[in-house]
């Protein structure tokens, strides 16, 4: 386990004044970073060797605001591995020390030059016996939305700024984009307080994605597809609650 401190910019919050969940991603992001590189297993490694990370899953569970200027405290540690896809945990302090948010994440290794999955580094298939978690893994089952008009349509074009040291736009930009997808009223009155993203697709600059956003009883759906091929390159379940549902 590391921990890693932030102070949260104004140029990272809502005009409500609270930290979007795509911060906090970027944060729980440099921080696995770091702790991947004290294992000899970070971008500075695994890049001379064209292969990479590359987030497969993460589910948030937000549990309090955070503002700008806040000091924020950020736990992450690796939690087990199989041969395929590694878990990392993360858990958010504020400045008080009370925990703002919870996140699990699953990981997979890619190889850039034969463009396809690689086996999980040996050294991370030791045993990890009762390893801490930060939450349960969070399952959502996407179901078809054929058929159906979506509350929302919306389409961005991914930029140079999206793209990361992988040559791709970042996990972030997907969340970011999913969340847009909410209507504005709901954005401003209510607080995510869980999402589960799944990132199926890489994005390269210039590419067209169209985002249709489709309400449920409990929550919100939002799916991300690309228009040249039509592929479906992430889908996200978001659940918002008001202070009169909490």
């Amino acid at each position: 386990m590391i921990t890693e401190n932030f102070k949260v910019r104004y140029s990272e919050v809502t005009p409500e004044n609270f930290v979007p969940v795509w911060v906090l991603q970027n944060y729980g992001q440099q921080a696995a970073g770091i702790d991947a590189q004290s294992f000899n297993l970070g971008w500075e490694d695994l890049s001379k060797s064209k292969i990479a990370w590359i987030l497969m899953k993460m589910s948030f569970k937000i549990l309090c605001d955070i503002k700008a200027m806040d000091n924020i405290k950020l736990n992450t540690w690796h939690v087990l591995s199989d041969k395929l896809k590694s878990r990392r945990d993360f858990v958010f302090f504020d400045e008080n020390g009370k925990e703002a948010a919870k996140a699990v994440s699953w990981w997979l290794v890619f190889d850039q030059e034969k463009r396809r999955l690689t086996r999980t580094p040996a050294s991370l298939l030791l045993p990890y016996d009762n390893v801490e978690t930060a939450m349960e893994d969070i399952e959502v089952s996407q179901p078809s939305f054929e058929g159906q008009t979506p509350v929302k349509e919306h389409e961005v074009i991914a930029r140079i700024e999206d793209t990361d040291l992988n040559d791709h736009v970042n996990n972030v930009h997907f969340t970011a984009w999913a969340v847009e997808g909410v209507p504005e009223d709901i954005r401003k009155t209510a607080r995510l307080t869980d999402i589960t993203i799944n990132f199926k697709n890489e994005v390269k600059p210039g590419e067209k994605i169209k985002v249709n956003t489709y309400k449920t009883d409990s929550g919100f759906w939002h799916i991300l597809v690309r228009e040249t091929d039509k592929k479906e390159i992430a889908s996200a379940y978001s659940v918002w609650k008001t202070a009169d549902n909490n």
